[in-house]
C-alpha cells in the first residue's frame, strides 16, 4: 500500500498558493474562494484565484452531487489531498463555503470563536492527510435574533454563523424590515436560509385598528368574560381570514425582493391568554392556533408561495397547555421551546419536577412529529441575555448533552435565541420597572456577551455537526480564544458553569423576575418595588443561600496552569486589544498573542465581576432580612457594603441600595 497523499500549506509559503474555482461559478463559490484568499493572506501566504478543475499544489473548490459513489448532503463536505493539492468538495455551494472555513481552521490555524475575535496561527497547522468527511447532525441549524440595536450586530451574526457551520437565520419581522437592505446581500452571498416571524401577529392583526369594529375577532377571557386585545380568537373565521390575507400579501412582497425566505414561523402573542369561546374551548388552544396556520399553509399553496409554515409549542408565561397539548394530526413543522429550564441539568437527565415535565412534553411532540411525518426543531435559550442575566453561565456540558438528546428523539433542527444585552436591559428597566434607560446607562454593570454568550454559541454551532465531541469542542474553543491561557481559562469557565447554571431555575421560581432582580417582587402578573412589610423573607434567604454556594465554588483556589492568569491584564491595555480585534490591517492582527490575551483578560474581568455581583446580592438580601425584622442598623451595614460593591461595577442596583440605605439610617435614628 502506497503512502497516503498529504498537503501542507507551509510547503507553498515561498511559491504562493493557487485557489481554483470552476468556470461560470456560483456567487457563493466565488465568495468562498475570496474568503480563502483574504484569510490565508493574514497567515502570510500570497494567493491567486483562477478558473480550473485541477492543478498540482492548488486548493481546489468543487460542487458535486456524488463523492465516492455516495450522495453528498446539502451541507456536507469533504477535505482531501489529491495530486499534490487540497480539494474542498461539497454537496452545494454553501457546503463548499463551510469547507473553506473548516480548512482555514484545521489546516491554517485561523478560526472565529466569537464575532470580535479572529485567531491567526502561531505554530505549524496540521497538514491535510487522506480524506475527511463532515456531515451536519441537523438539517436546520441556526440562531434566532430577537433584537438588534444596529445592522452591524446582525451582519456580524450572519458572518459568524456561516463560519461556524450554521445555515438558518431567524429574524423577527420588525428587525428584518428595519435592516433588510443591509442584511439581504449578506445572506445571499452565503446562501443562508431566512426564517421570519416570532411574536409578530400584531403586524398582521393590529388590535388598535380592528378591535373597535370587530371585538369578536379577539380572544374571550373565560366563558363570559371581556374580549382581550392581546390575543386573537383562532377559531373566528372572519378574523383568521384577515390574518391569512395580510400574511400572504407580506410573503408575496418579500419574495418579489429575493428568494431568501424559506420559513415563516408565526407565534401567538407572548402571553398566556387563551380564548374561552366555545369553539376554542372545544378544540383546545394548540389545535385552534395550528388550524389558523394550516389555513395559511393552504393559502400559500394556492398562490404558489414556496415558503414553509411552522408553528411553535411554547409555555408562554408558564401556561403549560400551550406546550403540552399535542394535536391528533398536523401537517406543519413544530418549533418546540421550553421556557424556564434549569440549565444545570440536561434534557436527558432532568431533576426538578418542571424539567421532568419539559422532557415528557418534548418526547410527546417528537413522537407525534414522527407519526405526522413533520419536522421538529428544538428552540433553546443558550444565548438569551434576558433569561441568563448578567450572571451569564457557560453551558458547554449541558449544550453537548442536550444536542445528543435532540438527535436521539429525531429532531431535524436546533435553534438558539439571542436576546442581546441592550434588549434585556430595556425589558427589566423600561417594560417591567417603567424606568427610562438613557444613553449614559449603556455601559452599566458588565456586558458579558463576549465572555460567556458567544462561547456558548460556538459550542452550540459545533455540536450541531456529526462526530463533534463536547470535550474536543471545548478544548478547541479555549485553544483558539485564550491561547497560552487556555488551561486556566478552562478552569474558570468550569467554575462559572458550576456556580451560575443553577440560577436559571429562579426564572420560574421568581417569574416574571430572575435571580438577579433583587429589589422587585411579583403579585400575580404585577411587578412592584420591594417593601419589607410585604416580604416573609423566603426570597432573600434563597438568594443568600445561592450566593454562598456559588461564591464557595468561585473563590476556592485555582490550580496553577500555564502563564500567570493575571498576566494578560497587566501586559495588554484594553485599547491595544480592541484595536487588534477590529482592525482590517493584516499587520495589526498578525500577532495572535494580542487577541488571545485580550480574551483571557476579558474572562478574568468577568470572573471578578461575577464574584463582586454575587457578594453585592448577598449583602442586599441580608439587609432585606434585617429590615423585615426591623433591625435597621444591621440592614444599613449590609446595604452600605452592597452599595460599595455596586459602585465598583457601576451596578444596576446602586440606586436602590442608596435609597434603602438612607431609609435604614432614618429608621435607625
Amino acid at each position: 500500500m502506497g503512502k497516503e497523499e498529504s498537503y501542507r500549506l507551509s510547503d507553498h509559503l515561498d511559491s504562493g498558493l493557487r485557489i481554483l474555482v470552476p468556470k461560470s461559478t456560483h456567487e457563493v463559490l466565488l465568495f468562498a474562494a475570496s474568503e480563502l484568499k483574504t484569510h490565508l493572506a493574514l497567515a502570510g501566504y500570497s494567493c491567486s484565484m483562477e478558473e480550473g478543475e485541477d492543478g498540482g499544489g492548488a486548493i481546489v473548490l468543487r460542487v458535486l452531487d456524488t463523492a465516492d459513489g455516495n450522495r453528498e448532503e446539502a451541507d456536507g463536505f469533504r477535505i482531501f489531498a489529491e495530486n499534490g493539492g487540497a480539494v474542498i468538495v461539497g454537496g452545494s455551494p454553501r457546503a463548499v463555503l463551510y469547507g473553506a472555513y473548516r480548512f482555514l481552521e484545521e489546516h491554517a490555524g485561523i478560526s472565529w470563536p466569537t464575532p470580535a475575535h479572529r485567531s491567526v496561527p502561531v505554530g505549524e497547522p496540521a497538514p491535510v492527510v487522506g480524506s475527511r468527511r463532515y456531515k451536519p447532525a441537523f438539517s436546520r441549524r441556526g440562531i434566532v435574533l430577537e433584537s438588534s440595536e444596529t445592522s452591524e450586530y446582525a451582519k456580524a451574526l450572519i458572518d459568524w454563523s456561516v463560519k461556524n457551520g450554521l445555515n438558518d437565520l431567524f429574524f423577527t419581522i420588525e428587525l428584518w424590515e428595519r435592516f433588510e437592505e443591509q442584511l439581504r446581500p449578506e445572506l445571499a452571498r452565503r446562501q443562508l436560509k431566512l426564517t421570519l416571524g416570532g411574536h409578530s401577529l400584531g403586524r398582521f392583526f393590529p388590535a388598535a385598528e380592528l378591535y373597535p369594529e370587530h371585538p369578536e375577532w379577539f380572544a374571550l377571557a373565560g366563558e363570559d368574560g371581556a374580549r382581550m386585545i392581546d390575543q386573537p380568537c383562532y377559531s373566528c373565521e372572519a378574523g383568521v381570514e384577515v390574518m391569512v390575507g395580510n400574511v400572504v400579501s407580506f410573503a408575496e412582497r418579500e419574495l418579489e425582493k429575493g428568494d431568501a425566505l424559506r420559513t415563516l414561523s408565526l407565534w401567538p402573542n407572548d402571553n398566556k391568554h387563551v380564548c374561552g369561546c366555545s369553539a376554542c374551548r372545544g378544540a383546545g388552544f394548540m389545535t385552534a392556533y395550528i388550524g389558523f396556520l394550516d389555513r395559511l399553509r393552504k393559502a400559500f399553496d394556492a398562490k404558489g408561495i414556496k415558503v414553509n409554515v411552522e408553528h411553535i409549542a411554547y409555555n408562554a408565561q408558564l401556561e403549560w397547555s400551550m406546550l403540552e397539548d399535542v394535536p391528533t394530526s398536523s401537517e406543519l413543522d413544530t418549533l418546540i421551546a421550553c421556557w424556564g429550564r434549569n440549565y444545570r441539568d440536561s434534557f436527558e437527565e432532568p431533576i426538578l419536577p418542571r424539567d421532568v415535565r419539559f422532557k415528557a412534553a418534548v418526547d410527546r411532540w417528537a413522537e407525534a412529529c414522527g407519526t405526522f411525518g413533520t419536522g421538529l426543531t428544538a428552540f433553546e435559550y443558550y444565548s438569551d441575555y434576558w433569561m441568563l442575566t448578567a450572571l451569564f453561565p457557560p453551558l458547554f456540558r449541558t449544550i453537548g448533552e442536550d444536542m445528543a438528546s435532540f438527535r436521539r428523539i429525531g429532531a431535524s433542527g436546533v435553534m438558539s435565541l439571542i436576546v442581546p444585552y441592550g434588549k434585556s436591559v430595556r425589558i427589566i428597566r423600561e417594560e417591567i420597572s417603567g424606568q427610562a434607560v438613557t444613553a449614559a446607562d449603556a455601559g452599566r454593570e458588565m456586558d458579558s456577551e463576549r465572555a460567556a454568550m458567544w462561547p456558548n454559541l460556538y459550542v452550540f454551532a459545533r455540536m450541531a455537526w456529526e462526530e463533534e465531541e463536547t470535550e474536543t469542542t471545548i478544548e478547541s474553543l479555549c485553544r483558539h480564544l485564550y491561547g497560552p491561557y487556555a488551561e486556566i481559562s478552562r478552569q474558570r469557565l468550569d467554575r462559572l458553569s458550576d456556580a451560575l447554571a443553577g440560577l436559571t431555575a429562579y426564572n420560574t421560581e421568581f417569574f416574571k423576575l430572575r435571580f438577579i432582580d433583587t429589589w422587585l417582587r411579583t403579585d400575580g402578573e404585577d411587578v412592584f418595588g420591594w417593601q419589607p412589610a410585604m416580604d416573609d423573607g423566603a426570597v432573600p434567604r434563597a438568594r443568600i443561600d445561592e450566593c454562598r454556594r456559588a461564591l464557595a465554588i468561585l473563590e476556592a483556589p485555582l490550580e496553577a496552569a500555564g502563564p500567570s492568569y493575571h498576566e494578560p491584564a497587566g501586559l495588554l491595555s484594553d485599547e491595544l486589544g480592541t484595536a487588534a480585534l477590529s482592525s482590517d490591517d493584516p499587520a495589526a492582527v498578525a500577532s495572535s498573542s494580542i487577541e488571545l490575551s485580550a480574551d483571557a483578560a476579558e474572562l478574568m474581568r468577568y470572573y471578578d465581576f461575577v464574584s463582586t455581583k454575587l457578594r453585592s446580592i448577598h449583602s442586599q438580601s441580608s439587609g432585606q432580612l434585617c429590615a423585615i425584622e426591623r433591625r435597621w442598623e444591621e440592614a444599613a451595614s449590609h446595604w452600605r457594603e452592597a452599595l460599595e460593591r455596586e459602585n465598583l461595577i457601576d451596578g444596576w442596583d446602586r440606586e436602590s441600595c442608596a435609597e434603602w440605605l438612607e431609609a435604614a439610617m432614618n429608621h435607625a435614628r
